[in-house]
């Protein structure tokens, strides 16, 4: 139970950090194209919800594509791989309901790279604090992604 418990709070934490980051994204891309500030809130809140779900989806398909592999085994080409998918999956869900691919094609590339810089930036953090131990003589949880 205590497994489980902390790929959830693992899955709940990447979502909320790319939600974050992709709140920012949001925020940047409204301001430099001159929306008004309820727009650019607006944008900036869509894009928490679709940063939520991307960063999940990211999460939840590393820890079972990766489950047998340590932190220091990780390719960032495979991570980036990973994140594009999580980012694709969110472009992807108007798809499952109908819309129409052509409105979709340019979001789909965006939201894949978004994908693969934030998953490939987010490992090479966590290698570089792992690498650094930031608390010393403190047990390493970042040894496997499978929890263990």
């Amino acid at each position: 139970m205590d497994r489980l418990l902390r790929r959830i709070r693992g899955i709940v934490g990447t979502g909320l950090t790319w939600a974050a980051a992709w709140i920012g994204l949001g925020g940047l891309l409204g301001a430099v194209a001159g929306f008004p500030l309820a727009s650019i809130l607006r944008l900036a809140l869509s894009n928490s919800i679709g940063g939520f779900i991307a960063g999940a989806s990211f999460a939840v398909i590393l820890s079972v594509a990766e489950r047998k592999h340590t932190l220091a085994d990780l390719s960032l080409k495979r991570v980036a791989l990973w994140g594009a998918a999580g980012g694709i999956l969110v472009t992807s869900i108007p798809l499952a309901f109908g819309a129409p691919l052509a409105f979709f094609l340019g979001p789909l590339v965006i939201n894949g790279g978004v994908g693969a810089v934030l998953a490939s930036g987010s490992v090479a953090m966590a290698k570089r604090a792992d690498r650094r131990r930031l608390v010393p003589g403190a047990e390493d949880s970042l040894l496997s992604l499978e929890g263990d």
